[in-house]
């Protein structure tokens, strides 16, 4: 069965999916990036291939739809529980759901000021603000992935939050980056309490806190400077990493747009 973890973009799925892989996966060895590969994101071609001509989406992108839970079918024929990152809203297109409690036992769920997260993306995807801001305020917004340009279904920042965060038929966890930022280890512990439930595993306190101190913002971005990282765009994948940049990125206007927009979400979660 299928662990989800997902967000909108630049949200810190990436952070988390470093310390998950981490906590999980790495054992005794030093932390590298290739460690990611173990939560790999699930819109690519390799778990659509098999059946399907990649081809013909290139007319209708949104076709993957069709597709979606027959790729996690075949995932889950192996009977072993495997994390995937997506930036996927948890919806159904055209009655076709993304995922179901029949291919998914739980989902982590990342979510970010929307406020940073425009600035973040404007500087990952090399845009102009105000065009970063219109992205996530649209319904429709679409993002591809991979070789084939394979359409990922992100829609809104308030889709987006709300569609994983009102999924009832399997459970999850929401956690905010800027908690995980102030308290790294008893976030990333409440995590890993959520998850014992779904996975035989062993709680180290020690390890977490190993994790912690190889997963830091200021770790990641200097192993990015050494060696690089793949999933960078346009410079730094890993840019500022800080909760409240956006004070001095955006206009008092680009400001009020997002508030008046999200303000019952982001009251919700405290940051208006």
């Amino acid at each position: 069965m299928i662990i989800w973890l997902a967000s909108y973009p630049k949200s810190g799925n990436t952070w988390l999916r470093a310390m998950l892989s981490s906590y999980f996966f790495l054992g005794e060895n030093k932390f590298d990036f290739d460690i990611l590969k173990e939560i790999p994101n699930f819109i690519q071609s390799k778990y659509f291939s098999t059946f399907l001509d990649l081809n013909k989406l290139k007319n209708d992108p949104l076709g993957i739809s069709n597709y979606w839970n027959i790729a996690q079918s075949k995932i889950n024929l192996s009977n072993e529980t495997k994390f995937f990152k997506t930036h996927n809203a948890c919806i159904a297109y055209k009655e076709k759901w993304f995922t179901t409690k029949e291919n998914s036992s739980a989902y982590v769920y990342i979510v970010r000021d929307p406020r940073s997260v425009v600035c973040s993306m404007a500087a990952h995807s090399n845009i102009k603000i105000e065009n970063s801001v219109d992205d996530l305020l649209n319904e429709n917004f679409i993002g591809y992935n991979g070789k084939f340009s394979l359409a990922e279904l992100t829609c809104s920042w308030k889709i987006n939050y709300l569609s994983w965060k009102k999924r009832k038929n399997f459970p999850g966890i929401i956690v905010k980056y800027e908690d995980l930022k102030d308290n790294s280890y008893g976030e990333f512990e409440k995590i890993l309490l959520f998850l014992k439930d779904k996975i035989k595993f062993n709680l180290d306190k020690e390890r977490i806190k190993k994790t912690i101190e190889l997963c830091s913002f200021s770790n990641l971005k200097n192993l990015e400077s050494d060696k690089g990282f793949i999933e960078a765009q346009n410079g730094k994948f890993f840019r500022k990493g800080q909760k409240d940049s956006w004070k001095n990125e955006l206009t008092p206007e680009l400001q009020k747009k997002i508030e008046n927009n999200l303000r019952e979400e982001m009251a919700e979660l405290g940051y208006i």
